[in-house]
């Protein structure tokens, strides 16, 4: 596979500026002709602005003698504005040899990694909602006791097959064990459950032909609130969670919890970490549940309620306070995710 050097692409700049071509059509041409080794549009723009100097020099032309040297304060100010540009790109910028940019950038300590998966590109209006409810959530109410009459839900799918390729360790000679491929439309279950300080206080898993709806949210309400007045919340001042998705906040779901006396805790959308069963709860289960697989609905049935029953003293406690600390977070971090 051709690699174009830094020289080579140079020269091609060279032709396309000289052709009247624009710093945008030249882009779109590199990338087009050499893919993943195209120069950033901002050395495109660096080159263009020199060549529009009349400096039409090439330093890379002749190697003989003592190379060039990198400004390692200007790679380093140059990786701040684009920190996503190739180690090529920057060759080509500076005017170096690849080779001399693998150095500064060992020099400076920097590393490529992939940046994390985050739910939703959050916009300013997004950031600012996320910072003003966790300032509400934080300065409302004083202390942490409240969170002991906190009540949260959400829904989550089960899978009949849990059971996920990972890497093993094996002696020389040896082959890993064989694992099935996952089904490409895997069998579940939809979960819905409502949980505090103590553990699940109402949970249920919807029939097959079953959707979230208004009105089965509605329905699932008056069984928790069954739940809740059989349980040692009966008679508290409740406070109660559930994200924004659109059953949630239906006209008729929140004339139902207003009935409740309960009060409704903002939560500003596209915030899975400021939900406890997202971050909490439900990666927990996955982890439990797998290597495991169900043949039957009442399978996962009693695999959940082993699950709920063994997890360890002070689990769902621990979930929900973390609140605090996940609010603060925001509002320190003007509304990034945690």
């Amino acid at each position: 596979m051709f690699v174009p050097t830094a020289i080579h692409i140079i020269h091609v700049l060279i032709y396309l500026f000289l052709s009247h071509t624009t710093m945008k059509d030249s882009e779109t041409f590199l990338k087009n002709v050499y893919n993943t080794h195209a120069p950033h549009y901002n050395t495109i723009r660096n080159w263009f602005h020199r060549f529009e100097k009349d400096d039409f020099s090439l330093d890379e032309k002749d190697r003989s003698g003592r190379p060039r040297e990198l400004d390692l304060d200007k790679l380093k100010h140059a990786l701040q504005s684009d920190p996503f540009q190739s180690s090529r790109e920057l060759a080509v910028t500076f005017g170096v040899h690849h080779s001399t940019v693998l150095e500064g950038l060992k020099s400076l300590g920097m590393r490529k990694l992939f940046g994390r998966f985050i739910p939703h590109y959050l916009t300013q209006a997004n950031l600012d909602r996320r910072v003003d409810d966790s300032i509400t959530l934080l300065t409302l109410h004083a202390g942490d006791r409240w969170l002991d009459r906190l009540i949260t839900g959400d829904e989550k799918w089960v899978f009949y097959d849990n059971h996920h390729r990972k890497s093993q360790w094996v002696g020389e000679g040896e082959s890993p064990q064989d694992v099935p491929k996952p089904d490409l439309h895997p069998k579940n279950v939809m979960l819905s459950v409502w949980w505090g300080v103590d553990g699940p206080i109402y949970w249920e898993l919807l029939p097959e032909d079953k959707t979230i709806t208004g009105d089965l949210y509605t329905t699932q309400l008056r069984n928790l609130k069954k739940a809740v007045d059989r349980s040692a919340l009966k008679d508290k001042k409740v406070y109660y969670q559930h994200d924004n998705a659109r059953p949630h906040v239906s006209k008729q779901v929140k004339q139902e919890l207003m009935g409740y006396g309960w009060n409704v805790l903002p939560h500003p959308p596209y915030s899975p970490d400021l939900a406890p069963s997202d971050y909490w709860l439900f990666g927990d289960m996955t982890r439990a549940f797998e290597g495991r697989s169900f043949n039957s609905r009442g399978a996962v049935e009693a695999a959940l309620k082993q699950y709920f029953a063994s997890r360890p003293a002070g689990f769902y406690r621990n979930g929900i306070h973390k609140l605090r600390e996940r609010w603060r977070h925001v509002v320190d971090n003007d509304g990034q995710y945690n």
